[in-house]
């Protein structure tokens, strides 16, 4: 079937609608979901990510606010006038002046207390371990003074020794606060400092509704009526995402704006009419189109980094959108004949980076996957469009044929820059440092931070844990692995910190038989009489009767295993996870290892994240060795041995320089400058291929002014961003996208040669 461009042209119309149609379908159906979190980056075999990630889970939708002003009364009121505005809040499912609030505690005695024997109280195990029933006896005294206490009085029928309600009281209790009618406290310096305890709908916490869920919160605070200065304190995840992702949002939407007001403008004034404008515009969003559909069709989550690093796909479209229509002014060919001509200089360069960002589908590592099928479906995509569209629609630019044969001769230095460079790179290499270290990429605001320190400091406790996890063979074996961890930290420690885990509310069948045992033990022998002569005979009876029930995780109330980590299963094992809200130092870790029989794991999550860029750094290396060996075969097969090491050493050198010049200037470079290169290399092998094609044409060596001019605008102002990872990106590319032009218009002659090219 002959090709015409009406064909090609009716193909394109197919594929856009087909491409439209799918993101409408999927945005309608609500299938495109969006993830940043760093640690679902990488699949490879590391459970790390997995574990941190179910730790973490019941803190997601956290968030801690305490309130302060001049006196108690007055911060009581404002609490007061606050409650009514939270509860019309429609993203917080559920607010709380003290946590114990939230539990249903009639239905939490109910359960437990069909386990009359199986349940004490850490000072009750204290005094098991040294067999004092007079504790328990007189622990009995005490809450029976207390009728009017709903623990005792509800309680008191199915376990009437009270350990029961002995054992809420302790798990009830809060240690770092002290109460105030209904509500808590902490004092510190003769200030009160009030809290309000926060859950949000998992659905407002989500990256396309954070920004507006925090922002609905704080204009609710600040309309909140109050007749003196209120002091609030903020912590959360919520918080800090949202802080992060207003910035971005607004330096994304600022950094776009200005980078296709500049590309308008250049490319106007280049061509001194509408429709090359529109022609690139078109190239660009279709590309765009194409690359995200291919997204939404391959991968369930989409991870908003791979987009930051996909949109390098803007500055290889651009290139080839002004190659075709400088060859189209400066030649005066159209259609199919202008195809012809411009296809396969095109071909070659799109084919090189095309082979490159493939080769990323090879490493194990999503964010480097879901760029190469960005990446890959928007450069087939604009290339499609260059050569049916573009070669067709460019028809109304003014022909220039008087410099069409004039060849521009190089000014004299590429070999003087190329070893300039060469040392630069040298230069660096001693003090070659890659910094994986996650804090460095830390863009959430100072203001945040300081709440987050003063909180830990009023409160006794690290707002974000650091997690534990312990292996067993089954859940009991991983219960009694808490307890006993529990007991060696709580024995090396003097500190009140908190270690959170599922055996306060659940203790090991183990630990409940033992307590059961030395309960009735204290019965029949009598040693317990003060109480029992107390009970009804009948209620004896049942105490000694010798049940084999025993309190399971299935009997829990849905509240309360919410409140932490879910088991999972990994090689064949059951892994528990334990909440240590204090720091946790290597010689603690080492002291408490000692102590146990078995293996425990911490996972400190910024350790976990800056692990996570490491091995995502390495991969990267992978690939850019990978592209500069796919650069190497592709050139040499097409221009000859020697030609072709040549030219594909230019882009290889131009890159490292990038890197190299990043190195001096900031001290380091990150997986961001890496990634950087990536684009670097595709542009300059376009340029490179360019040049060898159709020579040092006026028409040619303006395309690539123009394509590094846009370029260099378009992500050169990134060096202005907030954001680390954005002005990192943004300044080696810039840095590349300079060299490479300064590079590629020094090229000699006899290395673009026509008759070197294959036949």
């Amino acid at each position: 079937m002959k090709i015409t461009q009406s064909r090609l042209l009716y193909s394109w119309i197919i594929v856009s609608i087909l491409c439209i149609g799918v993101l409408l379908y999927q945005g309608f159906n609500r299938n495109i979901k969006f993830d940043a979190n760093i640690l679902n980056l990488l699949n490879i075999g590391d459970h790390a990510g997995l574990l941190t990630k179910t730790a973490s889970e019941p803190f997601q939708n956290k968030a801690l606010l305490l309130f302060q002003l001049s006196s108690a009364q007055s911060s009581k009121h404002y609490l007061h006038q606050l409650a009514p505005a939270l509860t019309e809040l429609s993203s917080i499912m559920a607010f709380s002046f003290n946590p114990s609030d939230q539990l249903d505690i009639k239905k939490l005695i109910t359960t437990y207390s069909n386990y009359p024997l199986a349940l004490l109280s850490d000072e009750a195990l204290d005094a098991k371990a040294k067999d004092d029933y007079v504790f328990i006896i007189k622990r009995y005294m005490q809450q029976l003074s207390q009728p009017s206490n709903p623990l005792v009085s509800l309680s008191i029928q199915q376990a009437p020794l009270l350990n029961i309600a002995d054992w809420f009281a302790s798990r009830l209790q809060q240690a770092s606060w002290q109460q105030d009618e209904a509500f808590l406290y902490v004092e510190r310096d003769g200030l009160r400092y009030y809290p309000v305890f926060i859950e949000f709908h998992p659905s407002a916490i989500q990256l396309d509704q954070v920004v507006t869920t925090v922002q609905n919160l704080e204009q609710l605070l600040a309309q909140t009526h109050s007749d003196e200065p209120v002091t609030v304190i903020k912590s959360g995840l919520v918080f800090h995402s949202a802080a992060v992702t207003a910035r971005a949002q607004f330096e994304m939407q600022l950094f776009s704006a200005l980078s296709i007001i500049g590309v308008m403008l250049l490319t106007f004034f280049s061509f001194r009419s509408l429709r090359p404008l529109l022609c690139i515009l078109l190239l660009i969003s279709t590309s765009m189109l194409a690359g995200m559909t291919a997204l939404t069709l391959v991968f369930a989550q989409i991870h908003l980094l791979s987009l930051v690093f996909a949109i390098s796909l803007v500055g290889i479209a651009v290139d080839y959108g002004y190659h075709i229509l400088f060859a189209a002014k400066y030649t005066g060919l159209r259609g199919l004949a202008l195809t012809k001509h411009i296809a396969p200089a095109l071909l070659m360069g799109a084919g090189t980076t095309l082979l490159s960002y493939l080769l990323l589908l090879l490493l194990p590592i999503p964010l480097l996957q879901q760029v190469a099928v960005f990446v890959g479906a928007g450069l087939l995509f604009a290339i499609f469009t260059g050569l049916s569209i573009i070669t067709n629609w460019s028809t109304n630019v003014t022909v220039d044929n008087t410099s069409l044969e004039s060849v521009i001769a190089p000014r004299q230095g590429f070999r003087l820059l190329s070893g300039l460079l060469l040392l630069t790179v040298l230069a660096a290499l001693p003090q070659w440092h890659f910094e994986d270290n996650i804090n460095i990429f830390n863009s959430t605001p100072q203001d945040l931070i300081n709440d987050e320190i003063r909180l830990s400091q009023l409160v006794g406790n690290q707002q974000y844990p650091r997690f534990i996890s312990v292996s067993g063979e089954d859940q009991e074996q991983v219960l009694q692995r808490f307890e006993r961890t529990r007991q060696v930290l709580q024995s090396l420690t003097a500190s009140a910190y908190e270690l959170r885990g599922l055996d306060q509310w659940l203790p090991s069948v183990a630990m409940q038989k033992a307590n059961t045992d030395w309960l009735q033990a204290g019965i029949k022998q009598q040693k317990l009489s003060p109480i029992i002569d107390m009970i009804n005979p009948i209620s004896v009876e049942k105490l000694l009767s010798n049940s084999t029930d025993r309190l399971t995780e299935t009997q829990l109330p849905q509240f309360i295993r919410q409140m932490y980590p879910e088991f999972i299963q990994q090689d064949g094992q059951t892994v528990g996870i334990l909440s240590y809200m204090g720091p946790l130092d290597a010689n603690l870790l080492t002291q408490v290892q000692q102590q146990l029989d078995f293996s425990i794991n911490y996972y400190d999550q910024p350790a976990q994240y800056s692990a996570a860029l490491s091995k995502l750094r390495h991969y990267i290396l992978y690939f850019l060795a990978m592209a500069v060996c796919a650069l190497l075969v592709l050139m040499v097969g097409r221009y000859r041995v020697k030609t072709g090491l040549i030219l594909a050493a230019i882009p290889s050198l131009i890159a490292f320089s990038a890197l190299a010049i990043t190195q001096l200037i900031v001290g380091y470079v990150t997986i961001f400058n890496l990634l950087a290169c990536i684009l670097i290399l595709a542009l300059s092998v376009d340029y490179v291929v360019f040049l060898k094609e159709h020579g040092r044409l006026n028409y040619v060596l303006k395309s690539i002014f123009l394509s590094a001019a846009t370029s260099a605008l378009a992500f050169g102002i990134m060096v202005f961003s907030l954001t680390p990872a954005i002005w990192q990106f943004g300044l080696t590319v810039l840095l590349g996208v300079t060299l490479a032009w300064w590079l590629c218009n020094l090229i000699p002659p006899a290395f673009l040669k026509q008759g070197e090219k294959k036949a």
